[in-house]
Order: C-alpha cells, then sequence, then structure tokens
C-alpha cells in the first residue's frame, strides 16, 4: 500500500542527489576554469556557485523544518484528525493522603515533572509537558487552552465523574501529501492529558 511518506524521503534523496551535483558541478567548473581559460577567479563562476549553494541551504532548511520542526495547528482539520477519550480516575489509598494524582517534581535548574494517576487496573504516568492537573470549576487551565477541548463536553464529564477523570486528547495526522513532505501522515501528532480532579487536597506531592 503506497504511503505518502514515501514522497518525504523522496525529497531527501533529491536533496542529497543535489548536494552530491553542486560539489562535482562546482569542482568541474573551476577545473575548467583553470585549465581553459587559466583564470583562478570568476565573478559568473562564483555567481554560480552561490546560487547553487543557496538552493542548496534554502532546501534543506525547508524540509528539515517540515520533517524535524513541523509544529502543527491542532485546529487545522484538513490537516489534523483528532479525538478525545475519557477515563474516570481511581483513588490511591496507599501511605499517606488518598489522592487522586501525584506530583513528583525535581528541583534541579531546568524544573521537570511528572503526574502519576490511577484508573481502574493500572498506573499512568505522564511528563508535564504533555499533561496537566486541573480543579476547581473550570477544567482548563493556561496550559490545557493551547489543545482544542471542547469545553462543553469536558463540563458533561465533570457531572458524570464528579470532576474525577482524564481527558486523552490525541491529534493524529491524516494521511495526505501534505504531511507526507515531512513524513508524518498517519502519525501521532500530539498525546495530551488533562488529570481532573476535584480539588487541590487530592494532590500528593514529592
Amino acid at each position: 500500500m503506497f504511503s505518502w511518506n514515501l514522497l518525504g524521503v523522496l525529497l531527501w534523496v533529491i536533496i542529497i542527489l543535489y548536494f552530491v551535483f553542486v560539489i562535482q558541478n562546482i569542482r568541474k567548473r573551476r577545473i575548467t576554469m583553470i585549465i581553459k581559460k587559466h583564470q583562478r577567479f570568476s565573478w559568473p563562476n562564483f555567481l554560480v556557485d552561490i546560487v547553487e549553494v543557496i538552493l542548496l541551504l534554502v532546501s534543506i532548511v525547508w524540509l528539515f523544518d517540515k520533517t524535524m520542526l513541523d509544529n502543527p495547528d491542532l485546529e487545522d482539520t484538513s490537516k489534523i484528525s483528532s479525538s478525545v477519550v475519557y477515563q474516570p480516575l481511581v483513588m490511591n489509598t496507599g501511605t499517606g493522603n488518598s489522592s487522586y494524582v501525584t506530583i513528583n517534581s525535581k528541583k534541579k535548574k531546568i524544573g521537570t515533572q511528572t503526574y502519576t494517576y490511577y484508573r481502574a487496573g493500572k498506573k499512568v504516568q505522564v511528563s508535564s509537558g504533555f499533561a496537566t492537573v486541573t480543579y476547581g470549576r473550570n477544567p482548563l487551565d493556561l496550559n490545557a487552552e493551547r489543545i482544542p477541548y471542547n469545553v462543553h463536553e469536558l463540563q458533561k464529564m465533570d457531572k458524570k465523574y464528579q470532576r474525577a477523570y482524564v481527558a486523552i486528547y490525541t491529534a493524529t495526522y491524516k494521511k495526505i501529501w501534505q504531511n507526507g513532505i515531512g513524513m508524518h501522515a498517519g502519525h501521532t501528532a500530539v498525546n495530551y492529558y488533562l488529570i481532573r480532579i476535584p480539588d487541590a487536597s487530592f494532590i500528593r506531592q514529592k
């Protein structure tokens, strides 16, 4: 079955071949200039070198950006499909106070946190870079605002699960040629975990 991601592979192959061409072409023209024209420098030859190198660099930067630095618009339904799964939380009643979520903070120059929550038969640990813990009346905080959650749906889940659930948002690149350029077609763009609890007393700090 054809994959649009082969388009991205093909573009990288073309750039590599163009890189080889540029090196050989610059060398060939320089040798020709020295042998036939007895010159070591000419402006026309230099300008051709510059144009070829600029085209090469622009192509590499553009494709690298599409492949490695892609930052998709999660509301662009022409390129992204998304879904949200809601799972009720289970209270952890082990040592210490009962809690829905445990926050583990590492005291470093660049601070990192992990959130651990429990659902039926499973303990889940996620990084704070892709998760947030919210409580109170508003189901969203500043971190979760960048994810296109449906607030009305979250409010329904608040009632259904008594504000004790996790809303897992998944965005996937559609299988189209535009996403194939960066070799993302069919791949997951982001998984985000909105951990909803009744209030701050259900958080355990480590």
